[in-house]
């Protein structure tokens, strides 16, 4: 959304939809999730972030993969490292660019299947996967996430 907001001039209209979709959370009531994020569909994603692992009598472990186009397009990078650091075993993130600087340790391109199953906890009733991106994204997302055997109950799309 960034490259459309910095095309507008003064005076320009812009139509906006949302927030979409419910989320409701319990402290415990999953003992993972597992986050799709694609630019700024991190937002709610970090607020869920956040809300868990500042909950110190929460042990919810959350594992994500954070897409963008490229390096600079990566919102919260400094706040996500710091959460990777400050909570060793709970959060992780694992980054994902399209177009990579030359110097890059994260995947390259889009998030895949095998990413998925890489980073992501496997299937059970005890997690849920979280996804929120563009909607050509979030297609791919749910038809990857239905072929490795997550039911439409673990997934929640934002």
């Amino acid at each position: 959304m960034s490259h459309h907001f910095s095309k507008l001039q003064v005076g320009d209209s812009l139509s906006v939809r949302g927030p979409k979709g419910r989320f409701r959370y319990t402290p415990g009531s999953v003992k993972a999730f597992g986050m799709l994020a694609g630019g700024t569909g991190l937002t709610p994603m970090f607020q869920v972030s956040r809300a868990v692992l500042e909950n110190s009598k929460d042990s919810t472990k959350i594992y994500l993969i954070y897409a963008n186009v490229t390096f600079d397009d990566i919102l919260l990078k400094e706040e996500l490292d710091s959460f990777q650091k400050k909570y060793p075993g709970r959060f992780s993130v694992h980054y994902v660019l399209e177009k990579p600087p030359q110097i890059w340790n994260g995947s390259i391109g889009y998030i895949s299947k095998e990413l998925i199953q890489s980073f992501c906890p496997a299937p059970s009733s005890d997690i849920q996967i979280l996804r929120c991106g563009p909607q050509m994204m979030n297609k791919a997302m749910q038809a990857h996430l239905d072929a490795l055997g997550y039911s439409r109950d673990m997934q929640f799309q934002f």
